[in-house]
């Protein structure tokens, strides 16, 4: 998704400098050399306005508007890090979609308070990076109480195939942008045991109850979760092919413990730390998520995939 982002802002004109997390230094010795991102955006022959830079320091000199896309797993380590680097007045665009795992608060809650004198925004909704880099129709929506930051974040990442809708509701679009990617590991987990789509239908049904149940404890607002950070991110995220947190699922459905399904997918699955979390908090808010509840157990091996699917069906009330 870094360099997906990085891509069409270079399209629009811009100069964008990449980095990339320190342990894997691979995509930018690729793009250097090729002008590809081999590992994680194949067949995509990158703008000359994307500089690859390794050191965090001189990619962030002087820029007006950095865009977060690293694993929710490191984000905290990297904004601490980037904080010197970054000016003051600088737009700070959350588009990791986790929480901040010590204080089971969104992350753009953590940026408004590790960026002092930044301009925040988040974006999330339907976007698989590798149609979303190759023209097809996106929509998303971008959150902030700056409008400022809306506007900038628009300004470079707008174009004929991509809009981002504006929305106030910062807490409901970060919530809904990270839950719903421990529901997709269930839409994969029926894809895995070849569940029909009625039962998918039930699924994202019951999906959508329940995030919506922990958005609005936690201050969000419901109608955020029937947008595009919520519904539209789920359906993208629950049934596209390339859906790192379908496939995890589909990969547990055929058998494989939850370490060898993550080294097939091959990349970070959200979805497995937002089961954790969405789990603390339904405890935390006393709220009933059945489904979730299922899912969690599925991920950390304390249910069957098929069993705890079968179990979860039967006591549907």
């Amino acid at each position: 998704m870094g360099t997906a982002v990085a891509q069409i802002i270079a399209l629009n004109g811009y100069r964008v400098n990449l980095w990339n997390y320190s342990g894997d230094p691979e995509p930018l010795e690729q793009i250097e050399k090729t002008r590809e991102n081999k590992k994680y955006l194949p067949g995509v022959e990158l703008s000359g306005n994307v500089s690859p830079q390794a050191d965090m320091a001189q990619a962030l000199f002087q820029a007006e508007v950095v865009f977060f896309a690293v694993p929710s797993c490191f984000i905290k380590k990297v904004i601490l890090s980037a904080a010197k680097h970054i000016r003051k007045g600088a737009v700070c665009v959350d588009m990791s979609k986790g929480f901040d795992f010590e204080s089971m608060s969104p992350i753009a809650l953590l940026m408004k308070n590790k960026l002092p004198g930044r301009r925040i925004s988040s974006i999330s909704g339907p976007a698989i990076a590798g149609d979303m880099v190759r023209g097809s129709f996106t929509a998303m929506n971008i959150a902030s109480k700056d409008p400022v930051a809306i506007k900038l974040t628009k300004q470079v990442l707008e174009n004929k195939n991509l809009k981002l809708l504006p929305s106030s509701d910062v807490f409901g679009v970060e919530l809904a942008g990270s839950l719903k990617n421990v529901y997709a590991i269930a839409i994969g987990v029926c894809d895995g045991l070849k569940i029909s789509t009625n039962t998918k239908a039930v699924l994202f049904v019951i999906a959508l109850q329940e995030m919506g149940l922990l958005v609005k404890k936690m201050g969000g607002q419901l109608e955020t979760v029937y947008g595009l950070a919520g519904l539209g991110d789920l359906i993208g995220t629950g049934l596209a092919g390339a859906s790192r947190n379908r496939r995890l699922g589909e990969f547990l459905a055929q058998g494989l413990g939850l370490n060898k399904a993550m080294a097939k997918v091959g990349q970070t699955v959200e979805g497995v730390a937002a089961a954790g979390v969405l789990n603390s908090l339904s405890k935390k808010y006393k709220l009933k998520t059945p489904l979730a509840d299922t899912i969690y157990k599925i991920v950390c091996g304390k249910a069957p995939p098929k069993t705890g699917m079968e179990n979860f069906l039967k006591n549907l009330k």
